[in-house]
């Protein structure tokens, strides 16, 4: 059973926000997922990244954490074995330090005392190519956009499908 300690996950949240390459990985991960229809099947919306993404070089590892209460259901991971995935479910403990309301919340050097909660983990290898051919695709922008014009084009129907080819008749 493994063991996980709050600030760590936090810790890893914090250098994915500091990353924007991590950040697209995690975010094209969260579609491979959508992509695969995960969200239908009970509880997998309830995943909080726990660990990664960490990329080696063939695979992207991310481990999403669950209450205990609210295991994701097991069928699921299925979809994601049959694209090439590993998925693995083992129970864990999450240390969290204990809300003061009261004296007998502090041990004996004045700290919050150390409450344990069990959780599910759900480990996912996902092969690299997946994430490395949607972020190949995306490119930066790194230009003025002129609002006013992109207003009036909104205005003028440019963003309506049914005038697509009517100014060319």
């Amino acid at each position: 059973m493994s063991e996980m300690n709050q600030n760590d996950i936090l810790n890893n949240l914090r250098s994915i926000d500091g990353n924007a390459t991590l950040l697209d990985i995690l975010l094209e991960f969260e579609n491979m997922l959508d992509e695969q229809g995960m969200y239908g099947y009970e509880n997998w919306k309830e995943g909080e990244v726990a660990h990664g993404p960490k990329l080696s070089r063939y695979w992207l590892n991310v481990t999403l954490m669950y209450p205990y209460l609210k295991m994701p259901n097991p069928k699921a991971a299925l979809r994601l074995k049959n694209i090439g995935c590993d998925v693995s479910f083992k129970k864990g403990k999450l240390k969290i330090p204990r809300t003061v309301t009261k004296h007998d919340d502090l041990d004996a050097n004045k700290k919050p005392k150390i409450d344990t909660e069990e959780v599910w983990l759900v480990d996912v290898w996902m092969p690299r190519k997946f994430v490395d051919t949607a972020l190949d695709g995306k490119e930066e922008f790194s230009g003025d956009v002129d609002t006013a014009k992109l207003s009036d084009a909104y205005e003028s129907g440019l963003d309506d499908e049914t005038n697509i080819g009517q100014d060319n008749k």
